[in-house]
């Protein structure tokens, strides 16, 4: 039987079960060591619903006869088994945004491990660690910052806060007034650490704030004095949406505070011991173009991370998730046709696994207006289409030619159009070559 017929041997609730089993082996390398008991607490806790170990004996069983499974047992009773995934397919819809922490479509990349690794650094250390994240849109950034909060909370013990400057609680209007900016700023990472360590009371932010101060030293002091000095356990501070700082009034002035924080805070610049917590701050590049930057904003600052395309590998091992059985040569193509952009890849093979589409029939459409990127492609020619700059750069490299204007080259190369080795720049894909030579 293939994957689909084995599961339309299960009814509903066997079916559910299965993917929650599935979903967790294949965010383990598709393989792990698990009891009885261990599954049932693992269907437990996904359904909200006790799951007695003799159910979840039966289950295991179940799956294993269909050929779904295989499990190695190691003992009698609930001594933990070796389970390994032998079919599955992803079921889900089209993932946009952030990718939960328990979704399949994770796939972990060497930056992870860099991250990881800078972040296992001890509180004792004479610096704690600045990371930046960065990359254009899509690519990433987002999801791995969720999974390094998880990974210092379960594995590290640390105390995480995690505050997005993108999210509702900083409306625009916020990005022209500085003082507004520093107080919801220093309100939300207050309710950050409150809610990750439930017994930290600090006073009053209101009553602290003091108006002719400036608001970065007000922000600072007090995050200082009753938030990080109360935490004597290993503390991290993650940030997303730092490019909504880009091109406002208030950036020079705000980003200079996070600056002062890596240089003053979290080294050991006196006798008096680091309170500060590591920080790792997420940011996308797209809208360098827009606000005409000719660098980095926080150039020298801490360690700067720039997430890559998905590897041959990388791409492979997502084909698998999706139920397909590719070959280097379908995996060559793919990426010949839209490179490694972790965004295109998922549409790419949601058509294909989902939608019924062959790859031939991928690469026939994908420039077409109304094409599976179309939406994706119109924002780039949008960008274009504004700066005639960025235009005229980009169509000199599409034709070969070398193009003189290196800001324009630095800000095409931020926002993913094209890239830049040893032999000089080049278009990032052939979607990307077809679309504007058509359409700019």
């Amino acid at each position: 039987m293939n994957f689909t017929e084995c599961l339309n041997q299960l009814n509903e609730e066997q079916n559910k079960q299965f993917y929650i089993l599935a979903d967790f082996l294949v965010t383990r390398g598709w393989q792990a060591d698990m009891s009885q008991k261990a599954f049932a607490k693992l269907l437990s806790d996904k359904t909200h619903c006790q799951i007695p170990s003799a159910t979840a004996e039966r289950r295991l069983k179940k799956f294993q006869e269909l050929g779904l499974i295989d499990v190695q047992s190691h003992g009698k009773g609930n001594v933990a088994s070796t389970i390994t995934l032998k079919s599955y397919t992803y079921q889900g819809s089209l993932m946009t945004g952030i990718i939960p922490l328990d979704s399949p479509l994770y796939i972990p990349r060497e930056t992870d491990n860099i991250c990881k690794e800078a972040l296992s650094v001890g509180q004792d250390s004479d610096s704690l660690p600045f990371i930046r994240i960065k990359a254009a849109q899509g690519m990433g950034k987002s999801s791995l910052l969720a999974r390094l909060g998880n990974f210092l909370e379960q594995e590290q013990k640390q105390i995480v806060g995690y505050v997005d400057l993108s999210s509702d609680g900083f409306y625009s209007e916020l990005f022209t007034d500085l003082d507004r900016l520093f107080y919801r700023f220093t309100e939300e990472i207050t309710q950050a650490f409150k809610q990750a360590l439930p017994g930290l009371n600090p006073p009053s932010l209101q009553s602290f704030w003091k108006k002719p101060r400036a608001p970065g030293k007000n922000c600072t002091d007090y995050l200082q004095e009753h938030i990080f000095k109360k935490i004597k356990q290993p503390k991290t501070l993650l940030i997303d949406g730092i490019d909504k700082i880009l091109g406002q009034t208030t950036q020079t002035d705000f980003l200079l505070v996070l600056r002062s924080w890596n240089e003053r805070k979290m080294k050991v610049v006196s006798k008096a011991p680091i309170v500060w917590p590591s920080i790792v701050i997420a940011y996308s590049t797209e809208p360098y173009p827009d606000h005409k930057l000719k660098g980095s904003p926080m150039q020298n600052v801490g360690m700067a991370v720039e997430l890559q395309e998905f590897s041959p590998e990388a791409i492979l091992a997502l084909a698998k998730i999706y139920g397909l059985s590719w070959s280097e040569a379908e995996v060559n193509s793919l990426m010949r046709l839209i490179g490694g952009h972790p965004t295109l890849i998922h549409r790419a093979f949601y058509q294909i696994s989902k939608e019924g589409r062959s790859l031939v029939e991928l690469e026939q459409q994908a420039a077409q207006l109304n094409g599976f990127f179309s939406d994706y492609l119109l924002n780039y020619l949008n960008l274009l289409q504004k700066d005639e700059h960025l235009s005229g750069c980009l169509q000199k490299i599409m034709q070969g030619e070398d193009c003189p204007d290196i800001f324009a080259k630095f800000q095409l190369e931020k926002v993913g159009l094209i890239k830049s080795d040893q032999q000089g720049e080049r278009v990032r894909c052939e979607l990307y070559q077809r679309y504007f030579q058509k359409n700019l």
